[in-house]
């Protein structure tokens, strides 16, 4: 029989994507033995590029609409809607490229929680949410936000949900949280493990990357502590300690506690999504790859999560 090679690469940072490495493997394949079958599996690990290799994968559409950054500057962002459910980069709204200003205490994942909504109002009753590469540290008060919830101070006014208002949250109000929300399924895919707050906790760790001096991060650290005092006099269980509630600058908190999400490991997310297992039964070899090889990908890359899987 004829020799089977799935070609299952990531993308080539700042070089190719992950479909243009599986073109360019076939080509190479082919200069060899024009017999052999190649099947292409263009891949990601829930990070940057995983909504692309994703609906490439699955032949999904791309969806494109009007929404914010996350300093509330009009942009345009896309997501994928495959047979699998949405597929969303909380990056593509709410990334720290799409600003041009680094200012932490302002910052917030409305972005991210519109991309959400629209693919709501398309019936998608499955999301995939990737939460890498954030702008933001507001705990995901944005996004709440933007499907319903309302964050109030002390004289009961709402709060516009941004880092600077984290400390006068005095209750939550969740009536008009979408209910559609109730019957969707969001699966958070995300590797890291930060705990919300503390020396390891989102403000701390990644704060500077975003641009947040001392005084930022522990003004930050405070709000979103009290944050997790407001949740938990309000009924809500305490998921600041899992595993993953620090990611997206406390994202992770949010989408576990007013969404009912679960977090996964992307790479493993993303290999049941594109049915890896199901290409890999019958196939003579595998060949991945990623933009450079070294002691990261070890830890739950690409091509450590197909050769467990292979």
């Amino acid at each position: 029989k004829d020799l089977v090679i799935v070609l299952a690469p990531d993308s080539f940072k700042e070089s190719m994507t992950a479909k243009e490495v599986c073109e360019a493997m076939e080509r190479g394949i082919r200069k060899a033995n024009s017999q052999i079958r190649c099947i292409h599996v263009p891949m990601a690990d829930g990070g940057e590029g995983t909504t692309q290799a994703i609906v490439e994968s699955l032949n999904g559409q791309y969806i494109t609409i009007d929404c914010h950054n996350a300093l509330q500057e009009p942009i345009q962002a896309s997501y994928g809607i495959t047979s699998q459910g949405a597929i969303i980069e909380m990056a593509s709204a709410s990334g720290l490229p799409l600003v041009k200003e680094k200012k932490i205490r302002e910052a917030n994942t409305k972005g991210t929680g519109e991309l959400i909504k629209d693919a709501l109002d398309r019936h998608c009753q499955k999301i995939y949410l990737g939460i890498g590469g954030s702008a933001t540290n507001d705990g995901g008060i944005g996004m709440a936000h933007h499907l319903g919830i309302r964050f109030l101070d002390k004289n009961h006014q709402v709060l516009e949900p941004i880092p600077e208002n984290l400390p006068f949250i005095e209750d939550i109000d969740t009536h008009q949280l979408d209910s559609r929300i109730k019957d969707t399924q969001i699966i958070v895919m995300c590797d890291v493990t930060n705990p919300l707050c503390g020396k390891t906790g989102a403000s701390t760790i990644y704060g500077p990357q975003k641009g947040a001096n001392e005084k930022d991060i522990q003004f930050l650290d405070q709000g979103l502590k009290h944050l997790v005092e407001i949740c938990v006099k309000k009924g809500y269980q305490d998921y600041s300690e899992e595993a993953g509630s620090g990611a997206a600058g406390g994202l992770g908190f949010s989408l576990m506690t007013f969404l009912n999400a679960k977090l996964q490991s992307g790479i493993e997310t993303v290999l049941d999504v594109v049915h890896f297992d199901e290409y890999v039964k019958d196939c003579d070899l595998v060949i991945s790859g990623e933009g450079r090889i070294d002691h990261q990908s070890m830890y739950g890359k690409v091509p450590n999560g197909e050769s467990q899987r292979a």
